[in-house]
């Protein structure tokens, strides 16, 4: 029994990593029937509750194995800080670096499968696959689609920050406006600190699902120009701007290389000379 906590405590992450991913399913689900419905008319009534129906009726077997996956990667992880600070001071120079990479290389894995998870729950909300099959999907996708992931990556998050920013510093002039008729108070530090912490709290809580349903939009986008090209039978699923977005970009990028060959063929005789 002595080491039956063991036992609770992977239960409890491994539970806590599960409704992370059936939030992150649910998410998906919804946005991807929102993305590849062409009449928007023919919407279900309420997508979230349809896309919490699927998960629930065929993609448990998914979310757990997912959320398993997360926890065999946090649990060492754990356990290897749990060794730092129980050995802080005491270990040599070497013994403290090893640890300290371990940690930061399992940190790294475990960002890394969290982002592939999550791709691979919107894969499997489109096309009711398997967990491994979306996995291999997402990866290939993302793959093709490198730089415009690190775009959106880049500037998705840099307004998100933007954004906590934002509501944290409103609600703290809201709170010092609120406080300078309170007379009896005459430290504003403490309530306001707790006031700009659980403002940051809510709006990590809010901005999270926003930043979750760009990365789903991107890998609808992706998959959607993938099997797609506009033409009688292949439409696209995008909405109008995003569509003449995606052509304009296409005859740039045909007219950039007809220059560039053009270029080519005007420097040939000169190379020869």
């Amino acid at each position: 029994l002595q080491y039956m906590w063991w036992f609770h405590a992977v239960g409890l992450i491994w539970i806590s990593e599960f409704i992370l991913a059936c939030q992150q399913m649910t998410v998906a689900g919804g946005v991807g029937t929102y993305y590849f419905t062409r009449d928007k008319r023919n919407l279900p009534f309420t997508p979230i509750l349809a896309s919490v129906n699927r998960l629930i009726r065929y993609h448990l077997g998914t979310v757990a194995k997912g959320s398993f996956i997360i926890t065999l990667v946090k649990i060492p992880r754990m356990i290897l800080m749990y060794m730092h600070s129980q050995l802080k001071g005491k270990e040599n120079a070497c013994a403290r670096c090893v640890l300290k990479s371990c940690i930061c290389c399992l940190w790294c894995l475990e960002k890394c499968l969290n982002y592939l998870n999550q791709n691979a729950y919107t894969a499997t909300a489109i096309n009711s696959t398997n967990f491994c099959t979306s996995a291999k999907d997402a990866f290939v996708i993302l793959v093709e689609n490198a730089l415009r992931v690190a775009a959106i990556n880049t500037v998705g998050d840099f307004m998100l920050f933007l954004g906590k920013v934002l509501i944290v510093c409103s609600t703290g002039l809201a709170g010092i406006m609120l406080l300078n008729y309170q007379q009896d108070y005459t430290v504003w530090v403490l309530p306001l600190i707790i006031v700009c912490l659980f403002a940051f709290l809510v709006a990590h809580c809010f901005l999270s699902i926003y930043e979750m349903v760009v990365d789903v939009l991107f890998l609808c986008f992706a998959i959607d120009t993938k099997y797609n090209d506009g033409s009688p039978g292949r439409e696209f699923y995008m909405d109008k701007v995003l569509m003449e977005f995606v052509e304009n970009s296409r005859k740039a990028m045909k007219e950039a290389g007809k220059g560039g060959v053009a270029d080519a063929r005007e420097l040939k005789p000169m190379l020869k000379r």
